[in-house]
């Protein structure tokens, strides 16, 4: 339940703390006092968005802060919050700060938490019924929700959520790799040709700069083989070889460094320069003899080039080593091909199999979901009798259909007659606002005993009704607050003198100044505000009376 709600800096409300107890609160006051502002603010820490209009002094923070104390199970908290690695205790501290710039920050018990887990949090612990929500109960999902509420399908409902996200997962998987698998095939062809040319070719790192010496020295095997003749002719065997008059000259050098001591490193080096020359004499021979003119060769040679040169302007590279990365690349797509295709038939019997299991899911669900109709209806028609429409009746046309949905394929319609004579029709076509009010409050305390909720508002549930009928829904209204907290924002003395507590909320100005106040009424006080809001602003002395005897029904 709700106990305590703090404000600050919110709207027309500068700072106001509210205790609640448990039973049925009342809050009254004049329209346009602040009814709505409190629960904007409690709508906040709840986790509905904010922005910084509803900053009273714009440059400081709003802060609402709502406590509440766990007496039962509600939506299995202490599991959620498990689930998602948060310390749970049974008195809960939910506080949403927003800041001028227009961020806010939530937290439970300290415990920074995100706006979505504090929306489920908030969905788990309390219910706000606004006057809009009338116009939604003949919309299909919404009563699909009462159904599943009523006859606690929340385990099925989860057990559903999971398997049809799984099978949305692997649609969107599916339509991805096909996308892929689609692209690929329309490359195949070209990407296939490619990669075999660069595989037929057989390229390897380094071939090309070896091939292109290779072909030099062909190209210039004549001119190679004269000028090594020729070097070989002036060392050794030509009219006077360098390498005889080298040896020559190492021999008269011997001669002088006899006589001559100083001269004895020239001698040698004269040795060592010819040995040195007869060295290159051999290689230049031994090259002479390996450089051949071999036109079929520098033929292969060129050829081979040529691809290579080919290839490399092809594919826009400049190196043999690009190309074996480019051909070791396509080869790697082609995998991916083969690879791809492997997973889409995995996927494609994944998807099926779970399509399948959501079908049965779904189905059970629906199943379950007509199991309880005659039975919410029977007890919607008890109701709506207690509220003055002894021959009402509420039927839920239900069919099953291929697609499916967030909450199965059960196709659900409200249908509505207030008249004997009159069969039920679609509820939004025959039904009047006050209709619609008692309908909607039926639901709810027919819901609410199955929902787990400890909290639940009431925001002018009883508009569009009035004498014995609001009457009536106060009784109902007082029914479900023996098993709930209930907290209800009326207009009409009849409901509002049902309350254990009672709540006044209003415009005070001070120091021109405009702010929302509350204040838990006195017994005396409640006469007198149940007679305003019986009489108007001129309170007689029959509206007080009147007001006594409704509060003494009571009190």
């Amino acid at each position: 339940m709700l106990y305590s709600l703090s404000i600050s800096n919110y709207a027309l409300i500068n700072a106001l703390d509210i205790e609640f107890s448990e039973g049925l609160t009342i809050i009254t006051g004049e329209t346009g006092a602040g009814k709505s502002i409190l629960l904007g603010a409690l709508s906040l820490v709840l986790g509905q968005r904010a922005d910084t209009g509803v900053l009273r002094n714009p440059a400081e923070n709003a802060v609402v802060e709502a406590c509440f104390r766990i007496t039962g199970n509600e939506g299995d908290l202490p599991a959620f919050f498990e689930e998602n690695e948060l310390d749970y205790s049974n008195e809960l501290i939910i506080r949403r700060v927003i800041n001028p710039n227009g961020k806010s920050r939530a937290f439970i018990n300290d415990q920074p938490v995100s706006l979505v887990f504090l929306k489920e949090v908030g969905s788990r612990v309390i219910d706000i019924h606004s006057q809009h929500e009338n116009l939604l109960v003949g919309e299909g999902n919404y009563a699909l929700r009462v159904v599943d509420a009523f006859a606690g399908l929340s385990d099925l409902s989860k057990e559903y959520e999971a398997i049809h996200l799984k099978v949305n997962t692997l649609e969107e998987q599916l339509k991805t790799l096909r996308s892929r698998i689609e692209q690929q095939q329309k490359e195949l062809d070209y990407i296939l040709f490619q990669y075999e040319q660069l595989k037929e070719a057989a390229l390897a790192v380094g071939e090309q700069e070896d091939l292109e010496a290779q072909l030099r020295e062909l190209t210039h095997a004549q001119e190679i083989r004269q000028s090594l003749f020729q070097i070989v002719q002036l060392l050794e065997d030509g009219q006077e070889p360098v390498l005889k008059q080298l040896r020559e000259a190492s021999r008269l050098s011997e001669g002088v460094a006899r006589f001559m001591a100083s001269f004895h490193d020239i001698s040698a080096r004269f040795e060592q320069s010819r040995i040195e020359l007869k060295d290159l004499a051999n290689e230049c021979d031994n090259a002479l003899q390996r450089v051949r003119t071999d036109p079929e060769l520098l033929e292969q040679v060129t050829r081979r080039l040529d691809l290579i040169y080919l290839l490399e302007r092809k594919h826009n590279l400049s190196s043999v080593s690009d190309l074996v990365s480019l051909r070791d690349s396509l080869a790697s797509r082609l995998k991916h091909v083969d690879e791809d295709a492997g997973q889409l038939a995995i996927l494609e019997n994944e998807y099926k199999q779970a399509t399948e299991l959501r079908a049965v899911i779904a189905d059970r669900w629906h199943q379950a979901r007509v199991a309880c109709l005659d039975e919410l209806s029977s007890q919607l028609k008890n109701r709506l009798e207690m509220l003055g429409m002894p021959h009402a009746r509420v039927l839920f046309p239900v069919r099953q259909v291929p697609v499916y949905g967030q909450l199965g394929n059960t196709c659900m319609e409200v249908h509505f007659s207030a008249n004997k004579d009159m069969p039920p029709r679609e509820l939004s076509r025959v039904a009047s606002g006050g209709e619609m009010s008692r309908l909607m409050l039926c639901i709810k305390s027919v819901v609410a005993r199955h929902s787990g909720l400890s909290t639940i508002i009431f925001d002018e549930i009883d508009m569009g009704v009035s004498g014995r009928i609001a009457d009536s829904m106060g009784n109902m209204i007082g029914e479900l607050s023996r098993n709930m907290q209930v907290l209800a924002i009326t207009h009409l003395p009849q409901v509002a003198a049902k309350g254990k507590v009672h709540f006044l909320v209003s415009k005070v100005t001070e120091n021109n100044s405009v702010e929302t106040s509350v204040k838990q009424l006195n017994r005396q006080e409640r006469v007198m505000e149940v007679a305003r809001m019986l009489s108007g602003s001129r309170i007689t002395p029959a509206a007080v009376k009147n007001a006594e005897e409704l509060l003494n029904t009571i009190l």
